[in-house]
């Protein structure tokens, strides 16, 4: 748990900071953070990260709106349809 968190903070942190470079002012708790999971992880697993997320500071609690879990082949597919040719989009 604490290797899991503190990798949280720590990305979150400078994902924080690269964003009030970009724009100034950030008010952390308007921000909706995506984690991807493995797709074979169970609900406890889930839930684990979750935990994880809080120790890290990054949301308040277990049903926060603001975390979003993503199961990882999803979030790849997402993102190789944006990284994608806008020809190939058409």
């Amino acid at each position: 748990m604490k290797v899991i968190a503190e990798s949280l903070k720590y990305i979150s942190e400078k994902g924080l900071e690269k964003l009030s470079e970009q724009v100034g002012k950030v008010v952390s708790t308007k921000i909706r953070w995506v984690l991807t999971v493995p797709a074979l992880w169970s609900e406890e697993h889930k839930h684990f990260m979750r935990k994880a997320a809080i120790e890290a500071g990054i949301i308040e609690d277990l049903n926060a709106a603001n975390l979003l879990l993503c199961l990882e082949p999803e979030g790849a597919s997402i993102q190789c349809r944006e990284d994608s040719e806008e020809s190939l989009k058409n």
